[in-house]
């Protein structure tokens, strides 16, 4: 099992920096401060991607929410009651709970067979990816009907798939007939990785697939130099990450502008 010898809390933040370093767009700055981590808007992008680990944050993050209004991602670990509150406040942005995760080394993760009905396929999402990989169109469709808290019309959510830096990779498991029954991806940035995606077909769920996918996008990071992975699981994911070795950092709210899809 991955032993998650450094502390969980530093791990899962060393990911979500490098994600958000990669995400860095002209005139965005990064931020680094007690109790805040991340991405800050720039004058003409109001677009910020902000980790609230505690309340030592509370009068910086103040000073940054006017600027990021309208766009992007904030995260607050449950530590940080003050700072939620605060947000919840100041911005009308829709709150989704999440349990933040690490593993600091991912070489122990096991293998797990995905299911013989299925072929793991990657998916076509850039122009360099395989061109007979699995359209993006299709890989999001079967994850909004596995999902359906996402709300977004399918256009727009396949488009914020594909926006997401190149460091990430898709991938899905068709059945015999090419139908697309579960999906996964990771990015892998440095030694850093997050898993994002992991959705499986209602009728296809308690056959250990999603557990396989998150494997195969795990495995995925590592073959691009990732050592560690920081990542936030859904309600019933935690059960697969602790199998894979994962460890609980905490409970956190991810607040997105609602108009915004959150990736899972």
């Amino acid at each position: 099992m991955c032993a998650v010898e450094a502390d969980p809390v530093g791990v899962y933040i060393a990911a979500f920096r490098a994600r958000c370093d990669h995400m860095r767009r002209p005139g965005h700055s990064l931020i680094d401060e007690p109790g805040v981590h991340g991405l800050r808007s720039a004058r003409d992008d109001s677009f910020a991607r902000l980790l609230v680990s505690d309340d030592r944050a509370h009068d910086t993050l103040e000073a940054l929410l006017p600027e990021a209004s309208a766009a992007g991602m904030i995260c607050v670990f449950a530590a940080a009651e003050r700072c939620a509150e605060l947000v919840r406040r100041r911005l009308a942005w829709r709150p989704d709970p999440a349990i933040a995760m690490a593993c600091d080394d991912l070489r122990a993760v096991p293998a797990l067979p995905l299911s013989h009905e299925l072929t793991l396929r990657p998916v076509r999402r850039l122009p360099a990816d395989p061109p007979d990989g699995v359209p993006l169109e299709d890989a999001a469709a079967a994850a909004m009907k596995a999902a359906p808290g996402i709300s977004d019309p399918p256009d727009a959510f396949a488009a914020y798939l594909r926006s997401l830096p190149a460091p990430f990779r898709f991938f899905a498991a068709v059945d015999a007939d090419g139908a697309v029954r579960a999906t996964s991806a990771s990015g892998s940035f440095g030694a850093e990785a997050t898993v994002i995606f992991v959705n499986t077909d209602p009728g296809w769920r308690r056959r250990g697939i999603a557990q396989a996918m998150t494997v195969a996008a795990l495995y995925a990071a590592q073959d691009s130099g990732a050592r560690r992975a920081g990542l936030d699981a859904s309600e019933a994911g935690p059960r697969i990450y602790l199998r894979l070795g994962f460890e609980v950092v905490t409970q956190v709210t991810r607040f997105f502008p609602n108009r915004a899809m959150a990736s899972r």
